[in-house]
């Protein structure tokens, strides 16, 4: 195998790690995370590029929800811990800059980072199939204060959006 060929190679192996590298870190928390449930809001539809899509947004994602939130700089990782309601909805009560260890069993650390005065977790879209667009926009409109998006967390934090739920139906 001469230079070229060998340098060709690793080159398309480089990307392939990359390329396969984004997917499986949420294919590993959807395998390995616990469940959570949190309330949603709504944001925006439609992004050209993106395809239809909800954008949610989550009450852990103010940092005005959390009594000990810090000032932190441009795409810092910040850790939100959420406490399991006697309603099932997970609820914000702290943030760490480390991820926290030994929680109790009814708490998680979900990972996020600071962005524009928000903290973003990697579950704020969810892709919707262009038939259901209306059905699903209208459901939300009607029944905001209904919305549920079950989510799977790590060990590490990370976490995956699996569905959203409004009252009794589900959209995966």
């Amino acid at each position: 195998m001469n230079k070229r060929t060998l340098f060709f190679a690793i080159a398309v192996a480089v990307q392939l790690v990359i390329l396969l590298g984004v997917p499986a870190r949420k294919v590993y928390t959807r395998a390995t995370g616990r469940d959570i449930v949190l309330q949603v809001a709504p944001v925006d539809p439609y992004d050209v590029l993106k395809g239809y899509y909800v954008t949610l947004g989550y009450d852990i994602s103010r940092p005005g929800a959390f009594p000990n939130a810090p000032t932190l700089a441009v795409n810092e990782v910040i850790y939100a811990i959420v406490e399991q309601a006697e309603d099932g909805i997970w609820k914000p009560i702290a943030t760490a800059q480390e991820l926290p260890q030994n929680l109790p069993a009814n708490q998680a650390a979900i990972r996020g980072r600071w962005h524009q005065g928000r903290i973003l977790y990697g579950i704020e879209e969810f892709s919707i199939p262009e038939s259901k667009r209306d059905v699903i926009a209208d459901d939300l409109n009607k029944n905001r204060n209904e919305a549920r998006v079950d989510v799977k967390v790590d060990a590490n934090g990370e976490a995956a959006l699996l569905r959203l739920r409004i009252q009794d139906r589900v959209y995966e």
